[in-house]
């Protein structure tokens, strides 16, 4: 089965602050995989490390992660292959966090400082139904978090923290804003 590449929804649209539903692991039907489908093949034309399903408006409980360290400007991002998160839910697994600008598919060109945790459990189903438990840190727990908030009607420009807590990508770039706290 081929996925389609679907519009993003970007940051106004209902469908963005939407809590989304949970799917029945127990019957992951054909809607189901298309869905996760197009989810890839969107996230693949994307320049996204991850995507949840409300951003191309589904009412689902679904992410795909995927990413590239060589494309990523995280310094503790790590190759990740693709990775279907099913009713993920995730917890600390430590109290540490850090801030860090996060970017976003739903939100063009702005970028925002955002707090997270730098380790998490997280526990999902894969598109086979298996349920799978791990514990996750550095880009990968801020990407997860991040996603996951999506899934809960919440855009990461709800929880930008300080008076400096955005700037454009290329303000980012042009002065190296990523490393400087």
């Amino acid at each position: 089965m081929e996925g389609k590449v679907l519009r993003v929804r970007e940051v106004g649209d209902p469908i963005l602050s939407t809590k989304c539903k949970k799917v029945d692991v127990n019957n992951i039907n054909y809607e189901v995989i298309q869905d996760i489908e197009d989810l890839k093949a969107t996230l693949d034309f994307s320049e996204g490390f991850g995507i949840a399903a409300p951003q191309i408006g589904i009412d689902k409980r679904i992410v795909v992660i995927k990413v590239d360290k060589e494309k990523c400007s995280y310094e503790d991002a790590e190759d990740v292959p693709v990775t279907v998160m099913i009713n993920p839910k995730w917890k600390p697994a430590s109290e540490k966090t850090n801030i860090e600008y996060e970017g976003c598919l739903s939100v063009p060109s702005i970028r925002g400082k955002v707090e997270r945790y730098k380790k998490i459990e997280v526990n999902y189903y894969n598109e086979k139904g298996e349920h799978i438990e791990k514990t996750v840190q550095g880009f990968l727990a801020r990407d997860i978090q991040h996603e996951c908030d999506h899934l809960d009607g919440i855009v990461f420009l709800e929880r930008v923290t300080g008076h400096d807590g955005f700037a454009t990508k290329e303000m980012i770039n042009k002065f190296d804003l990523r490393n400087k706290k």
